[in-house]
């Protein structure tokens, strides 16, 4: 370009010009030569500019695309940390419950003060229990459970249904932790399951009892065992004999006995229930069949009166339970024994009898029967199964049992109660009305169960 301009000035210089010196000619060709130089060094700087630019923008292409790759990755890292996150939550928390629709016909031979007897009962009940457990640390798991109910009572999660289609009671039935400080040991707190072993068919505690306080548990090779400490009834007021806090204290030890493919579990259980006598420890304010004693706790007109406990519960509880097969069916054959030391009469209680099968998995099915025999103060009667003579002490008679599980984690169920209540002392129900002694009682359950 400077180049054509300066060709274009020298056309354009008059002829006279053209006559200049030689001197002059010279000067002016230097000139265009240096401008000629100028004009290369000019272009080549030129073509290293565009040469460099061109690299930047091949590396600003690169780190872009590097930056977009890098970009993805983070989010795709993010994503699997947050799986890796609930993978690792999901780990640690277990959801579990059952749902139970039970009906229930009860016809009991009692008679009331004017010589009327008690009509049979039926009745449809449900049972839905929720339950989450989730490990807090490596070694501490910590529990809740909700269940149905009516009014809490601590024997049963069954709601009637009835009322008008009223909203049915759901409470807290478990909350606790567990803290497995050894291989062979834990601790636990709260309101908890039954940390003792506990014959399942026995009568002697109720299924749905969940303690409250604290245990330790062990288990190392076939030996086993727990102690307790429960609170029972909390009491406040002025300090007498009839405030003092009740309580349950009780320890278990056990083994589980190889006998060549079978197994014998043997266990000693005792428990002391601490100011309990002359109290009245009752849930809905029925000692459920034990010996209570009148006392007045105001005076008259008319005097106010409270049914204390009779007797201290001083309970020794011995248990055994042969676990063996016959052909491809599990076969259990057990029996328990328990004395309460401190009364000398009505203190004895036993059980025993036999099970085969175990309806669990598809098509399989379960089939028993157990005699029981309680006595009217030889087992805390606030604890022993509710169903069984209708949860009272001093009844004896048969429990037969049947299941089938067409499918896993669905059951049906058959118990029929056959029992005699009043066995040991004789029912009053006015201060004028004839004894009732042996007073019948039978009890159908027919429940569909389903587990998730």
């Amino acid at each position: 370009m400077l180049i054509a301009t300066a060709v274009a000035a020298a056309l354009s210089l008059p002829v006279g010009a053209m006559a200049a010196s030689s001197d002059e000619l010279t000067q002016i060709r230097e000139q265009l030569q240096g401008l000629m130089q100028r004009v290369d060094k000019l272009e080549q700087q030129n073509t290293e500019l565009k040469t460099e630019n061109d690299s930047l923008k091949s590396q600003t292409d690169y780190l872009k695309a590097e930056a977009k790759g890098l970009r993805k990755d983070t989010a795709n890292m993010a994503v699997d940390v947050n799986k890796t996150k609930g993978t690792d939550w999901a780990s640690r928390v277990s959801l579990k419950g059952d749902l139970r629709y039970r009906y229930e016909w009860i016809s009991d031979d009692a008679v009331n003060a004017a010589g009327i007897q008690t009509a049979d009962r039926n009745r449809d009940r449900i049972r839905a229990r929720f339950n989450v457990e989730a490990k807090a640390t490596d070694t501490i798991l910590v529990g809740l459970g909700f269940t149905t109910d009516e009014g809490g009572d601590p024997r049963s999660g069954n709601q009637t249904l009835t009322k008008e289609f009223s909203r049915k009671g759901l409470d807290l039935d478990l909350a606790y932790f567990d803290w497995k400080f050894a291989d062979w040991g834990d601790l636990i707190g709260g309101k908890m399951k039954q940390p003792f072993y506990k014959q399942p068919q026995s009568m002697f505690w109720d299924n749905d009892v969940n303690p409250e306080g604290l245990a330790l548990t062990f288990n190392n090779g076939m030996w086993f065992g727990s102690g307790y400490y429960y609170y029972v009834n909390e009491v406040s007021g002025l300090q007498n004999t009839t405030t003092s806090d009740t309580s349950m204290a009780g320890i278990q030890i056990g083994a589980r006995v190889p006998i060549g493919q079978s197994q014998l579990v043997l266990a000693a259980h005792y428990y002391d229930l601490m100011a309990g006598q002359r109290h009245s420890p009752f849930f809905g304010g029925s000692s459920n069949g034990n010996t209570t004693t009148t006392v007045v706790t105001a005076p008259g007109p008319p005097p106010v009166t409270t049914q204390l406990l009779t007797y201290d519960f001083n309970v020794i509880n011995l248990t055994a339970e042969f676990n063996t097969t016959l052909g491809n069916l599990p076969l259990q054959i057990w029996a328990d024994v328990a004395e309460n030391e401190d009364p000398s009469n009505f203190n004895q209680a036993w059980s025993g009898g036999v099970w085969l099968g175990k309806a669990s998995n598809y098509r399989t099915f379960e089939i028993g029967a157990g005699y029981h025999h309680i006595e009217k103060d030889s087992l805390f009667a606030q604890f022993i199964d509710s169903d069984f003579g209708g949860g009272i002490s001093d009844t004896e008679g048969w429990a037969f049992k049947a299941a089938y599980a067409p499918l896993k984690n669905w059951t049906l169920n058959a118990t029929y109660f056959l029992n005699d209540r009043y066995v040991d002392v004789p029912l009053m129900a006015s201060p004028t009305s004839a004894p009732q002694s042996s007073v019948g009682y039978d009890r159908l359950q027919l429940d569909f169960s389903l587990k998730f």
